[in-house]
């Protein structure tokens, strides 16, 4: 997968300090809401970056797999998309406003 699905922030299901749920628009995971967990950057060898997210599923098909690499790559690729879109649109990037990450 190239770019991002179409998708919509759902943030009028925003509770307490948690993230903000997203719904896919278009593609073959349409209608799917999700929501991110805690996101970590792992440098690999010492140029490139491995991102793990732990993501929590709203609204599926029951049977779905989670883990199927389409489906990681088009959240991984929403994801890119809000945090660019985010840092062209303020002078300062806060991912607070998207990612709640445990400060343990």
């Amino acid at each position: 997968m190239d770019k991002a699905p179409e998708y919509k922030i759902l943030d009028t299901l925003l509770e307490g300090n948690d993230t903000c749920p997203i719904q896919i628009l278009s593609g073959p995971f349409k209608d799917i809401v999700y929501k991110y967990g805690k996101i970590s950057l792992n440098e690999v060898d010492g140029e490139n970056l491995a991102v793990t997210m732990d993501i929590t599923m709203i609204n599926g098909p029951e049977d779905f797999d989670q883990n199927n690499k389409e489906f990681t790559q088009a959240v991984g690729e929403i994801f890119v998309n809000i945090v660019e879109k985010e840092a062209t649109t303020k002078e300062a990037l806060d991912l607070e406003d998207y990612v709640h990450q445990d400060k343990d």
